[in-house]
C-alpha cells in the first residue's frame, strides 16, 4: 500500500423530514449534542459537522432552548460546525431567490453564533445547477463538496458556472458515509479502514483521501482517531488526520493538484444517482412553491417596501420567518416528494398557511401605498425600470406605462373578444419587433428562423438517473389551432399536439400569446 494520510471528517447527514416528521427527529438532537460534549471532553481535538445547515440548531432550541449556551461553546471552540447553509434544499425546484435566501439565512444564523464556514457542503443534493458557483461565490464560499450528479470519476475539479465562475469541487465518489460505524464492529475495523484506503487510494493523485464518518440522521456520533490510536497497529502506510471539510480543501488547494474544468450543470447519474423522477412527484406541492415564493419575493416583499415610504412599519421579522418556512419545505426530500404522507400533509398545511399570511401583508401595504390616492385604476410597478405594457386583467386588456418604482394610472382600456375560430390558413401576427406566421400543422416562422418542434427523444436512463436515446419523433397539432382571444393589440392561440406509438402516448397543451413587445411568450403543458 503506498503512503497515505487519511483525512477523516465527523459528520451526520441530517434528513430533519423524511421518514419521520421535524416533531419526532428534533427531539433527537439534544441527544446528539450530549454525546459530542463527552466526545470532546475526552479529545478536545475532535471536530463534528453538522451537515452544513444551521437549520438543525433552529430546531434543537425550539424544542431544547436550554442548550443554548452549551451550543454556543461548541460552536466557539470550533468543535461543532454548521453552515454555511441554512438548510439543504433541492437546487433545482427551488427559485433562484429562495436559494439566495438559504444562503442569507445561513450567513445570518452562523454571525449569531459567532462562528464561520467557508466551504459548502452538497452531499445528498439530487442533481447541481449551473448556478452554483457563482452563489457560493457570491458569499465567499471557496470550495464544495458534492456527490450525486458529477459526470467524471474525478476526486477534484474545478467547478465552472454559468457566468464563468469556478469553485474547487471535491467529489464524493466513495460515498459521504464510508467511514459509518467503523467502532461499532472492532473486530473488523482495521480491516474496513484498510479496505476502504485500499479501494480509494488509486484514484487520488497525492497521498491524500477523505473518509467520512457518517449517516442519515446519525445521533450516536464516535471518534474512530482515538478508536484506532487505542485499537492497535493499523498498516504504517496509512497516516489518520482529523479535519474538517476546510481544512481539507485549503490542503488540497496548496499541492497544486491538476484538476479538470467541468461546467454548468451536473446531473449525470453515472457515478451518483440523481433519481430524475422527483420532478414530477407530488406536483401540487410544487406549485404550491411557486406560488408561495413568487407572492413573497415578487409581490408582497417589494410592496413592503413601498409601503414603507409611507409609514407602514417594514415587517422584516415576519419576512424572514415566511422564508425560512418556504426554506423548510424546500428541503430535499420533502420539497422532492420522497418523504412519508405525513411530511407533505404537513407541507400542504404549512403552504396553505404562509400563503394566505403573505397575502394579507401584500394587501396591507397595497392599502397604505395607495391610502392617498383617488378612486380608479392603477398599476404598481416595483422595479426601477421604465415599462409601457399590456396586461389582461378580469377580461379587458388594460395598457400602463411607468417610470420606475412608483403608481401609475391605467390610460387605456380594450375589451378582449372570445373568437373560438379555427387557423386553417396560415396566422400572420407582426409588430415593430417581428413578424410570425403560425401555419395550421402548427410550424412556426418567425422572421428568419423556425420554431415550435417538440421532439420526443426515448428515456435511456433509469430509475437512478436521466439519459436520452434514439429521436422518436415529433409531436403534431391532433386539430388545427385555435385563435381563442384576440383584441386590437394581441392574440391567443391555443392547440393540442401529440405523438404516439405502440407502447407511449405524449401530449401537450400549448398557448402562444402575440402582442405589441418584442417577446413572442409559450405556455406548454405537459
Amino acid at each position: 500500500m503506498p503512503e497515505t494520510i487519511a483525512h477523516v471528517i465527523n459528520h451526520t447527514h441530517w434528513d430533519r423530514e423524511w421518514f419521520l416528521t421535524s416533531v419526532y427527529t428534533s427531539r433527537w438532537i439534544p441527544g446528539l449534542i450530549d454525546k459530542l460534549e463527552k466526545l470532546v471532553a475526552q479529545n478536545p481535538d475532535f471536530c463534528y459537522l453538522l451537515d452544513g445547515q444551521t437549520l438543525v440548531i433552529e430546531d434543537l432550541l425550539a424544542v431544547a432552548p436550554e442548550y443554548a449556551e452549551r451550543v454556543a461553546t461548541l460552536v466557539k471552540q470550533n468543535q461543532l460546525l454548521v453552515g454555511p447553509y441554512y438548510c439543504q434544499p433541492d437546487w433545482q425546484i427551488s427559485s433562484g431567490e429562495l436559494l439566495v435566501r438559504n444562503l442569507m439565512n445561513g450567513r445570518l444564523d452562523l454571525q449569531r453564533l459567532g462562528a464561520a464556514m467557508a466551504t459548502g457542503w452538497l452531499v445528498d443534493t439530487f442533481g447541481h445547477i449551473s448556478q452554483s458557483p457563482q452563489l457560493h461565490r457570491m458569499f465567499g464560499l471557496d470550495a464544495v463538496f458534492v456527490w450525486r450528479g458529477v459526470p467524471q470519476l474525478a476526486p477534484y475539479f474545478q467547478w465552472q458556472g454559468a457566468d464563468g465562475s469556478d469553485l474547487l469541487a471535491v467529489d464524493l465518489f466513495g460515498g459521504y458515509r464510508n467511514l459509518y460505524g467503523v467502532t461499532h464492529a472492532p473486530e473488523i475495523a482495521v480491516q474496513r479502514l484498510e479496505g476502504e484506503v485500499d479501494k480509494l487510494r488509486p484514484f487520488y493523485p497525492t497521498p491524500d483521501i477523505p473518509l467520512f464518518d457518517g449517516y442519515d440522521l446519525e445521533d450516536n456520533p464516535e471518534d474512530p482517531l482515538t478508536f484506532f490510536r487505542q485499537a492497535g497497529p493499523i498498516n504504517p502506510a496509512i497516516t489518520l488526520q482529523q479535519a474538517t471539510p476546510t481544512s481539507f480543501v485549503h490542503h488540497i488547494a496548496q499541492q497544486n493538484v491538476p484538476m479538470p474544468i467541468i461546467s454548468g450543470e451536473l446531473n449525470s447519474g453515472k457515478y451518483g444517482a440523481t433519481f430524475p423522477g422527483v420532478y414530477s412527484t407530488r406536483t401540487y406541492l410544487k406549485v404550491m412553491a411557486h406560488d408561495c415564493q413568487r407572492l413573497l419575493f415578487q409581490v408582497a416583499e417589494p410592496l413592503a417596501a413601498m409601503a414603507r415610504l409611507r409609514g407602514r412599519a417594514y415587517p422584516a421579522a415576519d419576512i424572514e420567518r415566511w422564508e425560512r418556512l418556504l426554506l423548510q419545505n424546500a428541503v430535499h426530500d420533502c420539497i422532492c416528494g420522497v418523504s412519508i404522507d405525513q411530511v407533505h400533509e404537513k407541507m400542504e398545511y404549512s403552504y396553505r398557511q404562509a400563503f394566505d399570511a403573505i397575502a394579507d401583508a401584500a394587501q396591507s401595504s397595497l392599502a397604505a401605498i395607495l391610502q392617498a390616492f383617488a378612486p380608479g385604476d392603477y398599476a404598481i410597478s416595483t422595479q426601477p425600470f421604465a415599462t409601457a405594457v399590456w396586461q389582461t386583467v378580469n377580461g379587458e386588456l388594460l395598457w400602463a406605462e411607468t417610470e420606475g418604482i412608483g403608481v401609475w394610472p391605467v390610460q387605456k382600456r380594450l375589451p378582449i373578444t372570445l373568437v373560438n375560430e379555427a387557423v386553417t390558413t396560415p396566422f400572420v401576427w407582426q409588430n415593430e419587433h417581428y413578424t410570425a406566421v403560425l401555419f395550421p400543422d402548427g410550424r412556426l416562422q418567425l422572421d428568419e428562423q423556425r420554431m415550435g418542434r417538440l421532439l420526443v427523444w426515448a428515456e435511456a436512463g433509469d430509475t437512478y438517473s436521466a439519459q436520452k436515446g434514439e429521436l422518436l419523433g415529433e409531436l403534431r397539432p391532433s386539430v388545427p389551432p385555435i385563435v381563442a382571444k384576440k383584441s386590437a393589440q394581441h392574440c391567443e392561440i391555443t392547440f393540442s399536439a401529440a405523438w404516439q406509438n405502440e407502447s407511449a402516448n405524449v401530449k401537450a397543451d400549448i398557448r402562444l400569446i402575440f402582442d405589441q413587445s418584442p417577446l413572442l411568450r409559450w405556455q406548454v403543458d405537459l
